[in-house]
């Protein structure tokens, strides 16, 4: 081999390295912030329902709720939450005699647990009302991969919530959610993540006495910043047929959450 063909694959080689996209290469996915971490969230809901008892075509509940997170401690792979709401508009245009029954959680602040792979673990003081919102927010639709993933990878969970807040229903949701990572960008010194999921979603529980079983399907997309361990948005749309005492139903939900600062 002579000395040009040489310096010929050597720039070769150089150029493939440099060339080869972000896309291509692993990250670790992991929700590990510092102790002390501040994030502000502001999320929006909108439920729509189809029954006999609904007349109207107004949502049967729509809300924007204020948060506060704050990360008090770190041990090991398991991280302390605070989370306080600085306020809270939920009404109920389809029937509003159901507003009543809301509960102001205004400045209510609930302190949880939750894994670095985005898990929810439990909660260990806060308001009831409140601990039922920690508890919807942190444990609803995120489960990180075990290892390093590139884009394009899936990965499966199966995730168990109480059930979305309805006045007066208990109970849980089961679903079998499939990842995606779609897409690994840098900006602002930090590196974010894209990432999608969807999956069918079942539920029993007990509404005002009666027994309820549903079944339906989940989709959305979360952004989270992997330099930063925490979530910085999220998507996510819900539709489940319901049977309520014998009585059918339809539901239609969406939910975004919006990093602040």
């Amino acid at each position: 081999m002579n000395t040009r063909t040489a310096r010929g694959m050597l720039l070769a080689a150089v150029v493939l390295t440099v060339a080869t996209p972000a896309s291509a290469q692993s990250v670790l996915l992991r929700m590990n912030p510092e102790q002390g971490l501040v994030s502000r969230y502001v999320m929006g809901m909108e439920m729509h329902m189809e029954s006999p008892m609904i007349a109207s075509d107004e949502p049967f509940m729509i809300g924007t709720i204020h948060t506060t997170q704050t990360v008090i401690g770190v041990e090991g792979d398991v991280v302390h939450y605070s989370m306080t709401t600085d306020s809270a508009d939920i009404r109920t245009p389809a029937m509003p005699m159901i507003q009543q029954q809301i509960p102001d959680q205004t400045g209510e602040t609930v302190t949880m647990r939750m894994d670095t792979r985005g898990r929810f673990i439990g909660i260990d003081a806060g308001p009831p009302e409140a601990q039922q919102l920690a508890g919807q927010l942190g444990g609803m639709r995120l489960e990180l991969p075990e290892g390093p993933v590139s884009t394009g990878d899936t990965w499966e969970a199966n995730i168990q919530s109480e059930l979305p807040g309805l006045p007066g229903a208990s109970g849980a949701i089961d679903m079998a959610l499939v990842y995606t990572l779609v897409e690994v960008a840098s900006a602002g010194g930090a590196q974010f993540a894209t990432i999608t999921f969807e999956g069918p979603v079942s539920m029993s529980g007990q509404g005002s006495g009666v027994g309820m079983e549903a079944g339906g399907t989940m989709s959305g997309t979360l952004v989270m910043d992997v330099t930063h361990g925490r979530m910085t948005s999220s998507e996510v749309a819900m539709a489940m047929d319901l049977n309520a005492g014998g009585m059918q139903m339809s539901m239609n939900q969406s939910m975004t959450t919006t990093l602040i600062n």
